[in-house]
């Protein structure tokens, strides 16, 4: 029998915003003073890749576009291409609560992923990677495309807090390797812009509530996963 895998869930709420330059540099100064930098990246950041999973019938995307207010992602995740495991994720969003679920797992076994060999989830005994393995054979799930971008992000501990900014976003469409080294990105989002993730439980300190009330917050984001898949709105316009 498989040992249990951790399952590592996290249910919090998240707000995001487009913020200019000068916004993003204000941000960096004042949220350096107040929270702590992600310690995986510490204080210069890191790159994020992940590819994204969809339905035959594109489901997830249609989901998006019209604003459902219950919508999923599926994604495997890598912060270099040359990582041994990857995170497999299956991320929930209902009524402005996201539930994400993450499944560390092996280098080889996100390769049949993106294979489409979704059997490999089953090595994992893990309630998540046995409902998302149910769910990508059912809707015949298939990967549809890879993003990248650079994270300066900050936590702290009390009320779940963690706040990202993600900028240089770019993205392939008809590539998905995630391990390569050489992909032809195209950029997303125009380099002067930066989008603000803001995630807490309950709670959101004043004092970031006061930095943030400084910036122009009037401006949503595009959706990552959306861009990345901007050939559909030829089709569902």
């Amino acid at each position: 029998m498989n040992k249990k895998t951790d399952t590592l869930a996290v249910s919090r709420r998240e707000v995001k915003y487009l913020i200019s330059l000068p916004d993003r540099l204000y941000l960096l100064d004042a949220l350096s003073q107040l929270l702590t930098s992600d310690a995986y990246g510490g204080y210069n950041g890191y790159t994020v890749r992940s590819v994204y999973f969809d339905s035959i019938c594109n489901e997830d995307y249609l989901d998006k576009k019209a604003h459902a207010d219950e919508k999923k992602r599926i994604r495997l995740r890598v912060y270099h291409p040359d990582d041994k495991t990857a995170k497999f994720e299956l991320k929930r969003k209902s009524f402005g609560r996201e539930l994400k679920e993450s499944v560390i797992i092996s280098r080889e076994d996100a390769a049949r992923l993106l294979n489409r060999d979704y059997s490999a989830l089953l090595k994992y005994d893990s309630d998540t990677a046995r409902y998302a393995y149910d769910l990508m054979t059912s809707r015949l799930y298939r990967p549809v495309s890879l993003i990248e971008y650079d994270r300066r992000a900050f936590t702290h501990p009390d009320f779940n807090t963690r706040i990202t900014l993600d900028n240089h976003l770019r993205c392939c469409t008809f590539c998905y390797d995630l391990f390569s080294h050489h992909l032809n990105f195209m950029s997303a989002l125009p380099v002067d812009e930066t989008i603000l993730e803001i995630k807490y439980d309950r709670f959101l300190f004043r004092q970031i509530q006061d930095a943030l009330s400084r910036c122009d917050l009037t401006r949503k984001p595009p959706s990552k996963f959306g861009s990345s898949r901007s050939i559909l709105k030829y089709f569902y316009a």
